[in-house]
Order: structure tokens, then C-alpha cells, then sequence
């Protein structure tokens, strides 16, 4: 009896350490975050995440790469031929882990401290402008627009640093799609 109490307590005091917009994204699974800090949009990912998961299995994925602009003077046309041999096309099994959501603590490693202009995830499409900022580096702006599901998806994601025509721009976009094929095959028992 006294552990069900504690346990209740414990329950009840992490909740109160929710935001209002936490609560929302655990009971909805969707969130609306405008000018937000990159731990506010993790918080806010993670509360959702029992809505949004997606389910693992075997999965059919593509990454393309779509277009890429490094500046002025630049050879475009090879920057995005060199690009172009990221490109993937695989079906494999997947694990909830590899499924989860993009890790913000990743972004800001590699681009800095990062505001959410806007994060929106709600019926199925995600809509998000992120600003990033590391000291002696242009200003990148990253860009993701498509839909999510717990069985497919389908993003574009641009990423985008500096002033288009002066000396240390870049552009990079690409397609991420995937789909849920169905289970995966059992594992030979040894």
C-alpha cells in the first residue's frame, strides 16, 4: 500500500513538472511551438512520442537529394553529382530506436545553438523553420515540410547557411521517404 502511494506521489509531481503544452502533446501527440529553444521543442517531442511513434518493422526508405547550391563561381551542377552518391534505397528492418524522432542534441552539436521559429506536428504533417547560430559561422536555417505517420513518411528537408550570392553560402535539400512493408522476417534460432 505505502509503495502505490509513493508511486501515485511520484506520478502526480512529474506531471506538475509538465508544461500546459507538454500535457497537450502527451494526450494529442501534436505540438505547436513558435520561437521556441531547442530543449523546449526536445521536451515537447518526447511528450508526444507515445502518440507519434513510429512503428517498427521492415521498412522501404529512399533518401534523394534534390538540389544543392554552394555559392558563387561554384560548380553546381558536379557539387550536386558528388551529392547525389548519398542517395539510398534500402529496405531493411528498423527498431523503435533507429525510428524516433531526430535528435535535437545532434543539431546543436553540429549546428549550433538552434530557435525554433516554428515546430508543428499535427494531423500526420510537420511544418518547421530552425535557425541555428555558432560563433564565426553564417546563420543556418533548416527548413522541414511533409507528412509522418506511424507506418510511412514523406519530408523534405532543406538546409540552408549564409546569404544566397556571397562567399559562404550553401544549400542542401533532400527527400526522405519510407514506408512500413510489414514485419520482420524471424531470426534463425542457433
Amino acid at each position: 500500500m505505502r509503495a502505490t502511494i509513493v508511486l501515485a506521489a511520484t506520478a502526480f509531481a512529474l506531471s506538475a513538472c509538465q508544461s500546459a503544452a507538454e500535457k497537450h502533446a502527451a494526450e494529442t501527440g501534436e505540438i505547436d511551438a513558435t520561437n521556441a529553444k531547442a530543449d523546449e521543442v526536445a521536451g515537447l517531442i518526447k511528450a508526444a512520442s507515445a502518440k507519434t511513434a513510429v512503428k517498427p518493422g521492415l521498412w522501404k526508405a529512399t533518401l534523394a537529394i534534390e538540389a544543392v547550391d554552394v555559392g558563387p563561381g561554384a560548380d553546381n551542377a558536379r557539387q550536386l553529382e558528388i551529392a547525389k552518391r548519398l542517395e539510398r534505397d534500402s529496405t531493411e528492418c528498423r527498431t523503435a530506436e533507429q525510428l524516433k524522432p531526430f535528435d535535437i542534441d545532434k543539431l546543436e552539436k553540429a549546428a549550433g545553438e538552434c530557435t525554433f521559429i516554428r515546430y508543428v506536428a499535427k494531423g500526420g504533417k510537420v511544418d518547421a523553420r530552425i535557425q541555428c547560430s555558432k560563433p564565426n559561422a553564417p546563420v543556418t536555417t533548416i527548413e522541414i515540410t511533409g507528412t509522418s505517420t506511424a507506418t510511412g513518411f514523406d519530408v523534405v528537408t532543406q538546409n540552408k547557411s549564409g546569404v544566397a550570392g556571397q562567399a559562404g553560402y550553401s544549400l542542401v535539400r533532400m527527400r526522405s521517404t519510407g514506408t512500413r512493408v510489414g514485419e520482420c522476417p524471424a531470426q534463425a534460432k542457433g
